[in-house]
């Protein structure tokens, strides 16, 4: 049932993230076209500043999310509703918390802002998008419930109605008025309609959520949600720090002009990471049921697995992004939004740490694992600050990357695995060092020999070279991964996996222990 339940919740994301994909595409091409580079770069600033505001979630979503696992599996229904309950009051608090926080934000929007250009209403703009991200908060707690329960799968069809009709709506919008503010207000208005009408679907599909409740959470219960909320509020700021500064740096350091060249890369790595993080996402609830049932032996081994899934997508993403993602913007925008290569290369080096970090998250996520390195993503954020600010004066927009990847070497590449390897698999953490050596020095090789094949054969751009670069990039790393592979624990698990589910009909032979 966890390969069924996984399988269902991945294969309807990854339909709605290729429409999604493509329609995005074709937005950002007219977004270009009608308001300028600025306006995109702005775009993409307020994208980051909103990620601070959302920090006020607390990490509630995922506090609440690991405590429904256990009476979900054992059908607790007045478990469920207490918690879900909890969780109704604490996210409307979270929603006032945001719109205020949103509200003192907008005094300091012109030191935020380096440079606007032509762009006017900068407070309006803002404050549209402080609206957009502050409303969901009040009704869409109920969503939780489904992703604990390995069923968002089910909201597919209606994600993806929703998708097409905001895409299809921004796209009237700029040709029609090429207005910035009309555009953000027609993306609110759908929001709107779409978060109210999966709340009733929700709700139709667990009538539990109608019992109104009056008792409240254990104390000891409380202690432990609180526990893990103040370990995730501290996760929640350095997350923050690490990963959604960068714009937030650029655009006060340098212009935001630039924040909107280097969103076109952005969008491009986060619209293919998107299919990738998809496939984490779908199994954490399986991880979590994993974790509850089975024992140490048996978490580790299909770990590996995932963290040699993680690995091989991770390394050959990594390499086609290195080859493709310049080619790729000159194709669809001209030369002139070009980065240069080695601002590429260290975006991917964080974007492969990272992503090599993937499912030791979803492990450490799924066991609840938050309080025992609480402080570590304050120290991490720290360190990408103080490196990141220092060099991009020093040496420009390269510096903003060099200080993230320093604060990604600096803790949560051996923290998190030795962390995940002592408290949920109950053993040494080595073996999990030397496979990640032996995998960088794999893709280390497979790189170097992809790019200089590409760069001494085909180098040119043209339309026929693009397309040598794409069926390159999709063979030899993959030929060669397989080939450095193939007689490994990690890859048979991998096609045992797959076999049980495309040949086995999933489930149905393995049942739910598969």
């Amino acid at each position: 049932m966890r390969i069924k339940n996984s399988l269902l919740n991945y294969s309807t994301g990854i339909a709605i993230q290729l429409i999604t994909l493509i329609l995005s595409f074709v937005s950002r091409t007219i977004f270009i076209n009608t308001l300028g580079v600025s306006y995109l770069g702005v775009n993409g600033l307020m994208i980051n500043v909103m990620s601070m505001l959302s920090i006020a979630e607390l990490g509630i979503g995922t506090a609440i999310t690991f405590s429904l696992y256990k009476p979900l599996a054992t059908k607790d229904t007045y478990k469920i509703s207490l918690l879900m309950n909890f969780y109704k009051k604490a996210y409307t608090i979270i929603g006032i918390a945001i719109f205020l926080a949103g509200m003192i934000l907008l005094i300091f929007i012109d030191i935020i802002v380096k440079d606007p250009g032509d762009i006017g209403d900068l407070w309006f703009i803002m404050f549209l998008y402080v609206i957009q991200t502050s409303f969901p908060y009040f009704i869409n707690y109920k969503v939780t419930l489904l992703k604990a329960d390995q069923k968002e799968y089910q909201l597919g069809v209606i994600n993806l109605f929703f998708t097409i009709l905001t895409s299809v709506s921004q796209i009237l919008v700029l040709i029609i008025t090429h207005n910035f503010i009309l555009y953000l207000i027609s993306n609110i208005i759908i929001l709107f309609i779409q978060t109210v009408y999966i709340n009733f679907i929700v709700t139709r599909m667990y009538p539990i959520l109608n019992v109104r409740v009056t008792e409240k959470l254990p104390i000891d219960e409380l202690k432990k949600i609180n526990k893990n909320i103040k370990a995730m509020v501290l996760h929640k700021i350095g997350s923050f720090s690490i990963h959604s500064t960068d714009n937030i740096l650029i655009s006060a350091f340098i212009s935001v002009k630039v924040v909107g060249f280097y969103s076109n890369y952005t969008m491009i790595i986060n619209a293919i990471n998107s299919f990738i993080t998809l496939f984490f996402n779908s199994i954490a609830a399986s991880m979590g049921n994993l974790i509850a049932t089975e024992s140490n032996h048996r978490k580790l081994e299909v770990f590996k697995v995932t963290n040699f899934i993680a690995f091989w997508i991770y390394s050959f993403a990594s390499i086609s992004f290195l080859n493709l993602l310049n080619p790729t913007i000159e194709l669809w925008l001209g030369k002139e939004y070009l980065l240069s290569i080695e601002i590429i290369l260290l975006v991917l080096i964080n974007f492969y740490l990272t992503g090599m970090r993937m499912s030791i998250e979803t492990v450490k996520s799924a066991a609840g694992l938050y309080d025992v390195d609480k402080f570590s993503p304050l120290i991490q954020s720290a360190v990408n600050l103080v490196f990141s600010i220092i060099l991009v004066q020093e040496v420009g927009l390269i510096g903003v990357f060099i200080g993230t990847i320093i604060s990604s070497l600096v803790l949560p590449t051996w923290q998190k695995p030795y962390l995940v390897y002592k408290y949920v698999f109950k053993t040494s953490s080595i073996l999990y060092f030397k496979s990640y050596l032996k995998y960088l020095v794999i893709l280390t090789i497979i790189g170097n020999l992809t790019f200089w094949l590409l760069e001494s054969y085909f180098a040119d751009f043209t339309i026929e070279n693009y397309i040598i670069r794409l069926v390159v990039c999709a063979i030899i790393p993959n030929a060669l991964i397989m080939l450095f592979f193939y007689r490994t624990e990690e890859f048979r698990g991998l096609i045992g996996i797959l076999q049980s589910i495309f040949m086995k009909g999933g489930s149905k032979n393995n049942g739910d222990k598969s």
